[in-house]
């Protein structure tokens, strides 16, 4: 009895953006409502709760590694969240471009890659140059919430905050080992990290 070979799943393919496009990053979505932003959304697993969680708003997920970021879209089709959507894009590339000032609610950016080498610093995210932007694209009461296991790139965050202007920000707040927002979930890092018993440090500010 000869076997038959089951079907190859379909390929998944990267989502991406027709150069000639006009709009933002909300024209993306069928329907218009708050949205928030994870930079280096990895598997999609926290963007993946909060979407399932709050069908009222638009969750929108970037990063640059498509083996982690293909997990994320498959399992947001499988779950038919319309108001989910990943691409594989830079930060800085999408936002100049595709984030206009003044609206978005919440940006998230947890545990991201602290270069560690010196000679590798200028390669950080979190510079004042960029804090300055994700500002000018929150809405006033709009959030960026930060978290790191690394303590020397905690202190980089404030340098650069201070560098940036220290009164952009109506509200600071900090923790360590405790979530600040939508403390029931972790991102996959997050959860791996506390497994291995590290020290997480998160940060809060509000425009």
């Amino acid at each position: 009895m000869t076997r038959t070979a089951s079907p190859k799943p379909p390929r998944l393919e990267q989502r991406r953006i027709d150069r000639t496009f006009a709009g933002t990053v909300a024209d993306l979505f069928p329907s218009r409502q708050p949205l928030e932003i994870e930079i280096g959304a990895g598997k999609g697993r926290f963007l993946l709760h909060r979407a399932q969680a709050h069908p009222e708003r638009n969750f929108f997920g970037v990063d640059y590694r498509w083996r982690f970021l293909k997990e994320g879209v498959l399992r947001a089709e499988q779950r038919g969240l319309s108001n989910l959507i990943f691409l594989k894009t830079e930060a800085e590339e999408i936002i100049p471009h595709l984030v206009p000032p003044v609206s978005i609610d919440v940006f998230h950016i947890y545990f991201p890659d602290p270069w560690h080498k010196k000679k590798h610093h200028k390669r950080r995210l979190l510079k004042p140059e960029f804090f300055k932007l994700l500002h000018g694209s929150l809405l006033p009461g709009g959030l960026l919430e930060l978290a790191t296991d690394n303590f020397n790139y905690m202190i980089a965050f404030k340098a650069a905050l201070v560098e940036a202007g220290d009164t952009l920000w109506s509200n600071v707040r900090e923790s360590r080992n405790e979530r600040i927002l939508d403390a029931g979930v972790q991102t996959h890092f997050e959860a791996k990290y506390t497994r291995a018993g590290r020290d997480l440090y998160y940060m809060e500010l509000r425009k």
